[in-house]
């Protein structure tokens, strides 16, 4: 048994619910006839303990009594029945990117999936009666990073996000929204099974997970794809309803042909002088169903604008933004793409009566024009990544340039995720509801909200603001198959709203560089202190932006968590059942399988 025990170690750990020394050492001797055993941390200064116990939001701080890492689903079984006999709070970690550090809890046992981590991609396909259909597995640690590695040698994959020290197990419970949604759906609606740990330690198969357990599976433990449970936690919020050990997906084959992209406001001189809600509206218009299959996803970031006074807020507010893309399609159909977005942002421009006609003919042209000549430049440049199956050497490119705060430029062997470093900071959402294509008042009250005297005068302080819409509406919601297959059949209750608009600010970030990943470089060091004086009047942007009046909009997305807001918010018309379904079938009685965000 693998066991850090600092010699300092007092009977009593002093933190509050905190396990003495006698009950780490009860709790360890549970597993003593695995034949495969976990490893225990226990509080000290060691190394391992100290980064197994921080969280990606490093706004939080948490010290755990004890740490398990599990190797396999029958540990977490034990640690889950002995934690309920003894009532013993646990919370749980895959990747640690909670936005509010829920997995982790001072004085609770954590439960860390660091050591089940494998994707195996080469499973036989999953066959009942004529039915026969491609299946992977992915344990609750395995990262993006990991995971793209694995499909890609395998030309498969599977809606994943964009960060790629994000884990499946949190992502796939959250909804799973990412690029790749707009043409394969949301990550939890391919998720066809999953091996789940209940309350007092009971252990399920559900969906394809039977046929690929068939020794351990039998009548008493197996459930169908009708099950309450697998419904739940495709897009139910994680942790509420067991504990999930094994996920299985149906992947897809990678196009034969991607390209990512992006647009911003610096591209063209032009740009800077089109209104936010009009390059919103335009980003809405690309992002419509029936338009653009081969717009796989996209995002629109838009930067918040500080103003010294309230009478300098404007729905007409020219602000900075970036769309990014991914495409799956020729270089001739995205260049078609871009230039109707620059259509669309033309027609806005003519129907503004702020400018003469003579300043709109040439804002007109030089939208038209340099769109042109910017993709002819482009391609093969910083603004256009590509990729041909069998012709690109390396992995399966995917990067959205500046899809969160920073990315790492591409290398020879191809295309990377995004590089995601801890850092503190807040988030926050809203969804747009059905309705919001016909509400342009809709989009100048979120233009408004980005624009606050709150964020006025932090050129000392190195706080980023800003918003992220990210597009749901889609070629996959359009199809048949989705309707009866996919998009019907999970908890996740937003499929038919047309993007995510998530609030975000950080602060005290690491410094984009390929050398020295996750380090700050001096000059954002030396805005640390200054920052602190800064740091309450942006999480103040956030409260109000979570309160902002804009019409049309309702509900909240869970994995952009934000602990202040109810959580019927989060699932909507599907919170009762989700309550019902927790109580009936979680075999949680002493309700251990609970944060500030489960169901209950």
């Amino acid at each position: 048994m693998e066991i850090e025990t600092p010699q300092n170690l007092k009977t009593r750990l002093p933190f509050s619910n905190g396990l003495t020394k006698e009950e780490i050492i009860a709790f360890e001797d549970a597993f003593k006839n695995c034949k495969e055993r976990p490893v225990f941390y226990v509080p000290s200064t060691t190394e391992s303990y100290d980064e197994l116990r921080q969280v990606f939001n490093r706004r939080f701080d948490f010290m755990p009594s004890l740490i398990i890492q599990p190797r396999t689903t029958e540990n977490v079984a034990i640690a889950i029945a002995y934690a309920t006999e003894q009532n013993i709070p646990i919370t749980v970690k895959s990747g640690g990117h909670d936005h509010e550090g829920e997995c982790v809890a001072t004085g609770k046992v954590l439960i860390d999936f660091g050591k089940m981590n494998e994707t195996n991609a080469s499973l036989p396909d999953f066959k009942k009666g004529k039915k026969s259909m491609k299946q992977i597995s992915i344990q609750p640690g395995s990262r993006f990073r990991s995971i793209k590695e694995v499909l890609d040698d395998k030309g498969l994959g599977i809606p994943h996000g964009t960060c790629q020290s994000v884990a499946i197990a949190g992502y796939t419970m959250g909804g799973g929204w990412g690029p790749w949604t707009r043409k394969y759906g949301m990550g939890c609606e391919r998720l066809k099974g999953a091996t789940i740990v209940l309350g007092d330690g009971t252990i399920k198969y559900l969906g394809t997970s039977a046929f690929y357990n068939k020794d351990k599976a039998n009548k008493e433990n197996t459930e169908g794809y009708d099950s309450k449970l697998l419904w739940a936690i495709r897009g139910g919020g994680g942790l509420s309803y067991g504990i999930v050990t094994e996920f299985f997906f149906e992947p897809f084959e990678l196009p034969n042909i991607a390209f990512s992209f992006h647009i911003s406001n610096d591209m063209l001189p032009v740009f800077d002088k089109i209104k936010a809600h009009i390059v919103i509206k335009a980003w809405e218009e690309i992002i419509k169903p029936e338009r653009n299959p081969n717009l796989i996803g996209t995002n629109l970031k838009v930067l918040a604008k500080p103003v010294k006074s309230e009478l300098d807020i404007s729905e007409e507010a020219i602000l900075e933004w970036t769309l990014n893309g991914h495409f799956g399609g020729n270089r001739t159909e995205l260049k078609e793409m871009m230039l109707s977005w620059g259509k669309y942002v033309v027609e806005m421009i003519e129907k503004d009566p702020v400018f003469s006609k003579r300043e709109k003919q040439k804002m007109i042209n030089d939208v038209e024009e340099g769109l042109k000549k910017k993709f002819d430049e482009a391609v093969n440049s910083t603004y256009i990544q590509s990729y041909v199956k069998g012709v690109t050497n390396g992995g399966y490119p995917f990067t959205f340039e500046n899809w969160d705060r920073y990315s790492v430029t591409a290398k020879e062997h191809g295309l990377t995720l995004e590089t995601d470093c801890p850092a503190p900071h807040k988030i926050t959402s809203r969804m747009p509801t059905e309705n919001w294509e016909d509400e342009d008042m809709s989009r100048k009250q979120l233009v408004c909200s980005l624009q606050s005297t709150l964020l006025y005068d932090l050129k000392e302080s190195n706080i980023s603001s800003y918003i992220t819409l990210g597009a749901i509406n889609g070629d996959f919601y359009a199809t048949k198959e989705a309707k009866e297959l996919s998009a019907l059949s999970c908890a996740f209750p937003y499929q038919t709203r047309p993007f995510t608009i998530q609030y975000q600010t950080w602060w005290d970030m690491p410094t984009e560089n390929e050398e020295k990943l996750c380090t700050m470089d001096t000059h954002t060091t030396e805005k640390i202190v200054p920052t602190r004086f800064h740091v309450n009047r942006a999480l103040d942007w956030m409260e109000e932006c979570r309160d902002f009046k804009i019409n049309e909009t309702d509900g909240s997305f869970i994995s952009f968590k934000d602990s202040s807001i109810p959580t019927k918010n989060y699932f909507v018309h599907n919170y009762e059942e989700l309550m019902k379904i927790k109580l009936k079938y979680s075999e949680d009685s002493k309700n251990l399988f609970q944060s500030r965000k489960t169901i209950i």
